[in-house]
């Protein structure tokens, strides 16, 4: 618990043109399972209806002890608000909303408690539906205590309708940029506060947020383009050259100035206004962009504006018209010595000279996987199970299992027999028939002549078709049937180097799931002693 007289939460309710639903946002936060006396409402009216300003001192009279309110001239910017409203934020933690929006009656107990118990500095909660917003789907499939910046989704989504630790925002000095366009304001602030935090949050479990889809001013191209240049010279403002910072580029390249040089293009009627457009797109792109940040976008973007920033403006226009062509067929997929390539308009097209890099997708690969049977016979280990690329056909399988043993790195690998399943498919429906394996490890007798040596042995799966290889733990997805809880030791060899010892294994999964072999030398058991039958299927 908490002294009375410090909140756990400040609400933050932007008024302005959401009068006529800023009654149904207040009523959800005076049914807050949290309570009212742990949290408190900041309404700031910056040029509602007649009926705003009654409805706010109505509220602020019947909940004197935990509402204030304030009032800007029409017509000023939203960060103004915004900003006057944090100056009076007394919670531990603030949440911005707009008018427009509504809490579910037990989100800010879960956003707190959530906080409180990850030491989480920024939470970001589900939203009801991801319908007509930027809000990235991958970011709210699950809860999480903690997610990285750099290696998520979450710098997609920049809304500021999270849960922020006001002491972040007072260390850091936080504020809403006022000289941003609107719309701008409020992703600056939260990109701001994302690199700043030392932990963010999720909440997922069930929805938080009911947010009505996002009402965008009218922007001309030009204007759509200045946004991502300012947007772009923040996130460069908040992190050194290098890959974090290309990541943070990568999101505005992406989502703010790729839309601005995309469909948008078409409604353009005159000749000279396209052309002014792409020249300052050009210019942009010439300022901020980095090897880095290109390699992170999807390849059909990343090709539109490596055209774009050589001033391929005419080539450009054709790759805009790909993008959005719903009819075409699937872009080929081109393999050489171990490389796989995108093969999309203009690749290895001698006029244009754009890189082979660009098209390149190796390091795209996906593999799909299941372990579907572990069997012991003797010291034989069986594995039984599918492994095949998503983009790529089965065909020249090479695929190993690879014991590589922890510390040292020394491995030992085995071969795999494929087993054809005409059933078995991608993601899209396509066939994958040669992408089962049978693999028989035998930790009796590796290639050297020797028993696998004692050790801790992370088991992987090299997954080889085409020339294309990429190596994945093993067992992370496994069949229900296959159970790898508490397993005896099994005996798999007399020890090389004591004549009064044997050599033991005791398959184990890792805490993430990864199939894992633990080898050791112990005295041989009496007969009955709690090793695994000779042959036994798990």
């Amino acid at each position: 618990m908490h002294p009375a007289d410090i909140r756990d939460v400040t609400v933050v309710v932007r008024v302005s043109d959401h009068a006529t639903t800023v009654e149904a946002c207040l009523d959800s936060l005076l049914a807050q399972s949290i309570g009212m006396n742990r949290l408190e409402v900041v309404a700031i009216d910056d040029g509602s209806s007649d009926h705003g300003p009654e409805l706010l001192a109505r509220f602020a009279r019947t909940h004197a002890n935990a509402v204030r309110t304030g009032r800007q001239p029409i017509g000023t910017r939203p960060a103004a608000a915004r900003n006057m409203a944090l100056d009076q934020a007394s919670g531990r933690y603030v949440i911005f909303l707009e008018g427009s929006d509504r809490l579910h009656a037990d989100a800010l107990e879960r956003l707190v408690e959530t906080a409180d118990a990850q030491e989480a500095d920024v939470v970001a909660g589900q939203p009801e539906s991801l319908a007509g917003t930027s809000e990235p789907a991958a970011l709210y499939r699950r809860s999480r205590a903690s997610v990285d910046l750099y290696n998520s989704r979450a710098y997609w989504s920049l809304s500021a309708n999270k849960l922020f630790r006001t002491d972040l925002i007072r260390r850091k000095a936080l504020e809403f940029p006022l000289d941003a366009a609107s719309g701008a304001d409020e992703m600056a602030f939260t990109a701001a506060a994302y690199v700043a935090a030392d932990n963010i949050a999720v909440v997922a479990d069930a929805p938080c947020l009911v947010s009505a889809p996002a009402r965008t001013p009218a922007l001309t191209c030009v204007e759509r383009i200045g946004l991502a240049d300012y947007l772009m010279r923040s996130a460069a403002s908040l992190r050194p050259a290098g890959p974090q910072r290309d990541y943070l580029l990568a999101r505005h390249l992406e989502l703010d100035l790729g839309t601005a040089t995309g469909r948008s293009l078409f409604a353009i009627q005159s000749r000279d206004e396209l052309e002014r457009t792409c020249w300052a797109a050009r210019d942009v792109l010439n300022t901020h962009l980095t090897h880095g940040s290109l390699a992170l976008l999807p390849k059909p973007l990343a090709v539109r504006l490596a055209l774009l920033s050589a001033g391929r403006f005419s080539e450009m226009s054709h790759m805009v018209a790909y993008e959005t062509d719903k009819e075409r067929a699937p872009a080929r997929k081109t393999v050489e010595n171990g490389r796989v390539f995108t093969t999309l308009p203009f690749f290895r097209d001698p006029e244009v000279g754009l890189p082979d890099e660009l098209f390149e997708i190796t390091d795209r690969m996906t593999v799909s996987q299941q372990l579907t049977r572990v069997q012991w016979t003797d010291s034989i280990l069986g594995l039984d199970g599918f492994a095949f690329f998503e983009q790529l056909s089965t065909r020249d399988r090479a695929t190993e299992v690879v014991l590589r043993q922890r510390g040292t790195g020394d491995e030992h690998r085995f071969s795999v027999t494929a087993r054809r399943d005409e059933k078995l498919l991608n993601a899209k429906g396509k066939p994958r028939a040669m992408g089962r394996f049978s693999a028989r490890v035998n930790l009796r007798q590796t290639t050297s002549g020797w028993p696998v040596a004692p050790g801790v042995w992370d088991i992987h799966l090299s997954v080889s078709f085409e020339g294309v290889t990429k190596e994945v733990p093993l067992g992370r997805e496994r069949a229900e049937s296959v159970d790898l809880t508490s397993r005896a030791p099994v005996r798999i060899a007399p020890s090389p180097t004591s004549a009064q010892h044997e050599l033991a294994a005791t398959l184990f999964c890792t805490e993430a799931g990864d199939l894992a072999v633990e080898v050791a030398e112990r005295l041989p058991l009496p007969q009955g002693g709690n090793s695994a039958p000779a042959e036994a299927t798990w």
